[in-house]
């Protein structure tokens, strides 16, 4: 059974302030060191070491192997009598479920068009380093305060293999990231259910874009595909 970690215990020189999040992988906790600079502390379950060990540790591989600051620096492992994991930097900003669900935020399309921008930059820095993210989720996309994006939660990525770890996967996370953008602004007015690419307002081009991220119809080669269709999409409106 899983020790949690209690507030102002310290992890190798960091405070812990608070829970944030837990998966069925690990725990998440706020810290701050001495001098005031906060930290993730990711605790490790003990049932999931025990079964997959390896699994665990690409996180570490990952983030040793990028140095960008729109992905979280790897600080360190640590390792008790009870716990073990490791410590991420913390980054500032807003995660856009916290945009979307907390603040009620409504993304306009040209918004929406600049964040998957941002949002193919960050990924097209990953597949060129061979790494697919697999999690590019709300929840793990962050607006910074200087309003870059930055990419967190590293757990599910792996290194490419082109058998079962494919660009494609990081492909339809971002077309499903984008409407969930575009549902941001969306006003239920019709009670037959329909699909996203019906119930969206969404021209021609939009919807061959999003369909091809989905692998609806089509799909695209590489990020390099995506971004010249968004640019198409950008000029047209």
């Amino acid at each position: 059974m899983d020790k949690y970690y209690k507030a102002k215990e310290i992890v190798d020189g960091y405070s812990i302030l608070n829970l944030i999040g837990e998966g069925r992988y690990g725990i998440a906790y706020l810290a701050k060191n001495d001098k005031g600079e906060k930290c993730i502390i990711k605790q490790l379950k003990m049932d999931m070491l025990e079964k997959t060990r390896e699994k665990l540790f690409y996180e570490e591989k990952i983030l040793q192997g990028l140095n960008d600051p729109r992905f979280p620096k790897f600080i360190s492992k640590f390792k008790d009598q009870y716990r073990e994991g490791y410590i991420l930097e913390y980054i500032e900003g807003r995660v856009f479920e916290d945009l979307i669900v907390e603040d009620g935020y409504e993304f306009s399309k040209k918004e929406i068009y600049e964040v998957g921008s941002m949002l193919l930059d960050l990924v097209e820095v990953l597949h060129n380093n061979k790494i697919v993210h697999r999690d590019i989720r709300l929840p793990n996309v962050v607006l910074k305060e200087n309003k870059e994006l930055a990419l967190i939660d590293f757990g599910l990525a792996r290194i490419i293999d082109n058998k079962k770890y494919v660009r494609e996967m990081d492909h339809w996370f971002i077309g499903d990231f984008l409407i969930h953008l575009y549902y941001s602004s969306y006003e239920e007015n019709d009670l037959e259910e329909k699909p996203w690419y019906e119930e969206l307002d969404l021209n021609s081009e939009e919807k061959t874009f999003l369909k091809k991220l989905m692998n609806i119809d089509g799909s695209y080669r590489n990020i390099k595909e995506i971004k010249e269709q968004l640019e198409k999409i950008k000029t047209m409106n």
